[in-house]
């Protein structure tokens, strides 16, 4: 057996070996400004658009609409002066801790209504307006481009106020990279410039407050190198149009509402310190 003062020696000489807790590095939010672009698809649900002015006073019942993305190309998509065309998203924000950020930015989508489509119109429009549409009765219409042509092209421009709360799913060892999951919500007015050909006449208007929108949303928050990031992120909302101008003349506006979707891609940069160190066992 061993001595029991021998015993007692070798306890002290390991309670005296000094234990290095491991010193792991974690990405932080927290405090951080964010800046981002990139670009969406966006996808509407049906909906009755009400046109009124002097002389006509109608609804077009479960019109279709479509986005209208730019084909791809690296000019197109990338080049300073061409930057504006696609349907862009951008955004800057701050990060109230690492689980919450605020922000405020432009969701730039395009609506246009699908031509040639069958609907049905109820209302009335006066002989003065068009010949060919006048009556007051309920009946199917082609939109055809000398009845109507309704894009908010130039275009569907959501300026939104978003909260968004994000949750770690992975952290590099060496605290440079980190996934979070992200849910939150927005709400904010719409500003669209919509181009319109009523009864053959309307222009591209100038930009309008038309409405709002607000809904929510969740994605993939992805930090690379500490201080760039990539989000991927799918939304999901309702649009409200109370005041849409059309041909461009006092006293003709169109009204109309709407659900939809939209996916969006975007490149971003951190701004500020986000790599503290925390300790684990």
């Amino acid at each position: 057996m061993v001595p029991a003062r021998v015993q007692l020696v070798l306890l002290l000489a390991l309670l005296s070996v000094p234990v290095r807790a491991q010193e792991t590095r974690m990405v932080h939010l927290k405090n951080r400004f964010f800046a981002d672009w990139g670009y969406n698809r966006a996808q509407y649900t049906r909906s009755n658009i009400h046109f009124n002015g002097p002389g006509y006073d109608f609804i077009l019942h479960d019109v279709a609409a479509q986005d209208r993305p730019e084909g791809f190309s690296f000019g197109g998509y990338f080049a300073p002066k061409n930057i504006w065309i696609p349907q862009y998203n951008y955004r800057v924000g701050w990060f109230l801790n690492d689980n919450w950020g605020l922000s405020i930015g432009l969701d730039h989508m395009k609506y246009v209504v699908r031509q040639y489509q069958t609907v049905r119109m109820t209302g009335t429009i006066s002989p003065d307006r068009s010949m060919t549409y006048a009556g007051n009765s309920e009946h199917d219409v082609v939109l055809a481009p000398e009845l109507l042509r309704y894009e908010h092209t130039d275009g569907l421009n959501l300026l939104s106020v978003d909260g968004d709360h994000y949750d770690r799913l992975w952290n590099s060892r060496n605290g440079k990279h980190a996934i979070f999951f992200s849910e939150g919500a927005f709400i904010g007015p719409v500003v669209p410039r919509t181009d319109v050909r009523l009864f053959g006449e309307g222009i591209n208007n100038r930009f309008n407050v038309a409405g709002y929108g607000a809904g929510v949303q969740v994605g993939v928050f992805t930090v690379l190198w500490n201080h760039v990031f990539l989000r991927v992120l799918a939304k999901g909302g309702y649009i409200e149009l109370p005041n849409v101008l059309t041909t461009g003349k006092s006293g003709n506006s169109a009204r109309q509402r709407f659900w939809f979707v939209q996916e969006n891609v975007v490149l971003g940069v951190l701004i500020g310190r986000g790599g503290v160190k925390a300790r684990a066992n």
